[in-house]
């Protein structure tokens, strides 16, 4: 069976035998407390925490308006509820009672009913605002806890609370900060009028509160710290506007990484920039003059007719070819990189690495190569048409490093949905941690009489990324040499 709940009520009146009555009608239902003058009533409220009390107007010394208005005065009394007993009727009596504090009236002679009815009434009020208040102190115990500075201020600015986290963020305690006005002091000069003019127009109801906006704070150490806020309005029981509800979470660490990224992008657009120039004078400025002179080193060594002046102006053809070849290669990748996606059509695979062939066929031959093309028939694939500078760059590689009067494999497997195609060769090998590093820029593994710039394979690195497929190389496990290989999507 649950308890019935027993409330302290005191009874104040300088008349004896009123307390008794008093005590008589509640003490069935109520602990009663009682206190014969006003000095005596604020002591015991002060020590018996009553729920509610019985106060006489007419006492000597100190009235009951005068003991209402020490109790309302008192933030930890002012939410007991007050009833003024009195034989005084008029309109005046009444208001001056309600000016004071009270919350009900009671004519004397008091009668019972009356009594239980006003008394039971207010102590269910009282038990609502109790609830209250436990509940909002859970609600900023809460807060406490959350990570962001949460404050809430008055329609002045000024600051009623803020949540723990929120007096570490500005250095300084609870107390210190309580009701100081939050533009004046923690808001910098340069922000504070468009803060202030933004809460106006809040406060009025004139703003939007969906939205977030970002201002700083002075903390305790000097520092301006910069804060994201999301604002919105309390409102009290008529629905009027009585507090602006403030969230704020740092960011400072964010906007000086921001600031960081916008200086690297800056950074790297020049650096695109630069590089385009870089490419155009590749492409315009030096491949033109090289063009021209190993067509001047050309028409020479067809009319030289001194073997020692001709065989210099051959080591010179030989240099510019190197060097047209590097900067085509050099503008031709810095082309690719820039690229992010490609269009694909149908190809034949046994055509394009014919092609391939026959554009070697005097390198083949000098060296006295074998080329074995182990594929017949044809081989639809779906690629981009660069996918023929792959092929072009895989088979001079494998030319450039077979030895004379060797063999080149070529051969076109079946991988499921993909082609595979493969390069094999009878060089020297690469060794396995050499494996991923042969397809970075520049990386050259043989230097010895190879004509070459170290980006080729660079070049069929990121031409085959472009297709979103796979490119490597493993040992030739005939003998000595690689074979270089990679892959495509077939074509329905």
């Amino acid at each position: 069976m649950a308890s019935i709940t027993r409330h302290k009520i005191l009874v104040v009146d300088d008349e004896v035998l009123n307390v008794e009555l008093m005590r008589a009608y509640l003490s069935n239902e109520h602990d009663v407390i009682s206190a014969y003058n006003g000095k005596d009533a604020l002591e015991k409220i002060k020590t018996e925490n009553p729920d509610l009390i019985l106060l006489d107007v007419m006492m000597p010394e100190m009235d009951g308006y005068e003991v209402c208005r020490v109790i309302r005065h008192d933030y930890q009394m002012k939410f007991i509820p007050i009833i003024m007993v009195t034989a005084l009727t008029s309109k005046d009596d009444h208001n001056k009672g309600i000016e004071a504090g009270a919350d009900d009236f009671l004519k004397k002679p008091v009668g019972k009913f009356e009594l239980d009815k006003k008394i039971s009434s207010l102590l269910r009020i009282k038990l609502q605002h109790d609830n209250l208040l436990t509940d909002r102190n859970k609600a900023y115990n809460y807060l406490d806890y959350v990570g962001v500075l949460i404050a809430v201020l008055d329609n002045n600015y000024n600051l009623v609370h803020i949540n723990k986290k929120g007096s570490d963020f500005l250095e300084y305690r609870k107390d210190r900060v309580l009701n100081t006005n939050w533009i004046s002091s923690f808001v910098p000069e340069k922000y504070a009028d468009n803060v202030k003019n933004t809460y106006d127009e809040l406060i009025k109801g004139a703003a939007r509160i969906d939205e977030y906006h970002e201002y700083p704070l002075i903390i305790g150490s000097g520092e301006e710290r910069h804060f994201m806020w999301y604002d919105s309005v309390l409102r009290d029981k008529e629905g009027n506007i009585s507090n602006i509800l403030i969230s704020g979470e740092d960011i400072t660490e964010r906007k000086k990484a921001e600031v960081k990224l916008q200086d690297y992008a800056y950074q790297l657009e020049r650096s695109n920039e630069l590089k385009d120039l870089f490419t155009d004078i590749l492409r315009h400025d030096l491949l033109n003059p090289a063009g021209l002179i190993r067509s001047f080193t050309e028409i020479l060594i067809e009319i030289e007719m001194d073997e020692r002046k001709k065989h210099i102006i051959s080591n010179i053809n030989e240099s510019t070819s190197k060097l047209i070849d590097l900067i085509e290669g050099a503008a031709h990748l810095a082309k690719i990189e820039s690229m992010e996606e490609i269009g694909f059509v149908r190809v034949d695979l046994a055509s394009l690495l014919q092609e391939s062939i026959e554009n070697f066929a005097l390198d083949i031959e000098n060296k006295n190569i074998d080329v074995d093309t182990l594929f017949m028939g044809t081989y639809p694939a779906l690629a981009n048409p660069m996918i023929e500078r792959v092929f072009s760059n895989l088979l001079s590689n494998a030319v450039k490093y077979t030895a004379n009067e060797s063999m080149v494999k070529i051969s076109v497997d079946d991988a499921g949905d993909k082609w595979k195609v493969s390069f094999t060769d009878q060089g020297e090998g690469i060794p396995d941690k050499d494996k991923i590093a042969v397809f970075e820029r520049f990386k050259r593994l043989h230097k010895d009489n190879i004509r070459g710039s170290g980006i080729g394979l660079a070049i069929v690195k990121r031409i085959v990324d472009l297709h979103h497929e796979q490119v490597g190389v493993i040992d030739n496990p005939d003998g000595k040499g690689s074979i270089f290989w990679l892959t495509l999507k077939k074509a329905q």
